[in-house]
């Protein structure tokens, strides 16, 4: 990814080329000759050296297609002369596309050091189609962990509560929940528990009554984990001299977490 990322760097400098080159013609319109080599080779480095992994890796997947259009109406101009103010159009139209192309490419760059197991690749790329906020902080999990030298660890622990209550919650929204056969709300609550969510996504999956019974009591571990581990700041001296017992709780509710996140996203 990082020879992708270069790539694009040249290209933003090819372009800027492209458009010096315009500025310092007063004519109106530009010879084909002019600009044709460099709008050429812009586009050979795009479909060549970027394209693909852009388009593995893009938040926003039309923004290829965007810049796809742009290069080919700018290669079009090349084939006879063209208005100066043509030119301009395209390029301040290429520009932004390529910034949120490089902002992708560098977020993609940064996650590429980290060695990532099959089920913890595989709820991280579930998570960016379905809640990119969510893989945003479960890739922040995964980056705390892996420089392993942290301080605190609350602020992990509470990344992977909203993780998986925000998984729990986009499968099983209150309102469905509440409709479902034989549902009834616990004492002195008005929404659903998120062990009743769990219970709901895993009943319309016909799953065992085992594995629902598994999974519920996976539950309540990581809420009872998370919850000592935010006290435990408060009641140590030395929150550096704990950090290390901290971070191996932290790796074991992540243990937790994980199982559960992949049976709610069915990726096992």
């Amino acid at each position: 990814m990082a020879d992708t990322l270069r790539a694009l760097e040249r290209m933003l400098s090819d372009v800027t080329k492209v458009a010096e080159v315009i500025d310092s013609s007063n004519a109106k319109w530009i010879k084909a000759a002019e600009v044709q080599p460099r709008i050429a080779a812009i586009a050979k480095l795009y479909f060549g050296s970027i394209r693909a992994n852009l388009e593995a890796v893009a938040s926003r997947k039309p923004v290829v297609e965007e810049i796809d259009f742009v290069i080919q109406q700018l290669l079009s101009f090349t084939s006879a002369r063209q208005e100066r103010a043509a030119y301009y159009g395209q390029l301040n139209e290429l520009r932004p596309f390529l910034l949120e192309a490089q902002i992708d490419l560098m977020k993609a760059n940064a996650s590429a050091d980290l060695v990532l197991s099959k089920i913890e690749q595989a709820i991280l790329q579930t998570l960016r189609r379905m809640l990119p906020v969510s893989a945003a902080s479960y890739e922040q999990v995964l980056r705390d962990i892996h420089e392993a030298d942290r301080i605190s660890w609350r602020g992990t622990g509470t990344e992977l509560r909203e993780v998986l209550r925000e998984v729990i919650d986009e499968l099983a929204p209150d309102d469905k929940v509440m409709a479902s056969d034989g549902f009834a709300l616990e004492k002195n609550r008005t929404t659903p528990t998120q062990g009743q969510k769990v219970r709901y996504i895993l009943r319309a999956r016909k799953s065992r009554s085992a594995s629902i019974d598994t999974a519920k009591q996976s539950l309540e571990t990581v809420d009872a984990a998370i919850a000592v581990l935010a006290r435990s700041t408060y009641s140590r001296g030395s929150a550096s001299t704990h950090s290390g017992t901290d971070g191996v709780e932290v790796r074991r509710i992540k243990a937790y977490v994980d199982a559960l996140l992949a049976e709610l996203l069915e990726v096992l």
